[in-house]
């Protein structure tokens, strides 16, 4: 026998413009169930705590945006209110605000995106400069190691947006030479002019 959330959200479904439909839903509890949106607005709903009602709220996606409690709106009402009474509460008490901040996070999960494949891609990188190298993390941040030995260790971790955490321990005299004199052509390159501006300085 379906739940009475299932029963609910299929009598609600159809009354939704904009093709959604009912789903049983785990993340609900065992009586559970899901109005969906082919665009992956959730709108989940449970028992709630009072004898004979259900509660609805919205869902979103694993985010990094701020959503603060204002954009998480719920409501609750008796079950055997029926499938149009949950339709209008979702579209008048719901909607509103999710529909609003829905895709804002969605642009900030593509942002986030797009920031994870350029560190991934720096990583990538990195370990194609270094013979035996190799990434050991991928998240939250790459991390990029060289070993040799039981001591002589490069780590560098890509945080993005151009800034980076680079340790070299125990690096031989060679080695260390070399890196400096490829971080002092860098810094001659970017380092302010007498003028104010970047760019390469006199010698």
């Amino acid at each position: 026998m379906p739940s009475i959330t299932y029963q609910l959200a299929t009598e609600a479904a159809p009354l939704m413009p904009g093709g959604w439909s009912a789903r049983p839903s785990a993340a609900s509890g065992k009586e559970g169930a899901a109005l969906e949106h082919p665009d992956g607005r959730r709108v989940e709903i449970s028992p709630a705590r009072r004898e004979g009602y259900v509660r609805a709220w919205v869902a979103y996606p694993d985010t990094s945006y701020d959503l603060m409690q204002r954009h998480r709106p719920s409501t609750e009402m008796r079950a055997d209110r029926g499938g149009r009474a949950l339709e209008q509460a979702v579209r008048t008490k719901l909607l509103p605000v999710y529909d609003e901040t829905y895709p804002k996070v969605l642009a900030a999960n593509e942002k986030s995106r797009q920031h994870a494949e350029a560190r991934a891609a720096v990583a990538d990188l990195l370990v194609s400069l270094v013979p035996g190298a190799e990434v050991i993390r991928a998240e939250p941040s790459p991390i990029v190691e060289y070993e040799r030995g039981s001591i002589e260790r490069v780590t560098a971790q890509v945080l993005g947006g151009g800034l980076n955490i680079v340790t070299f321990r125990y690096v031989d005299d060679e080695a260390t030479e070399a890196v400096m004199k490829a971080y002092g052509e860098v810094i001659r390159r970017t380092a302010p002019t007498p003028d104010g501006r970047s760019g390469e300085v006199a010698r």
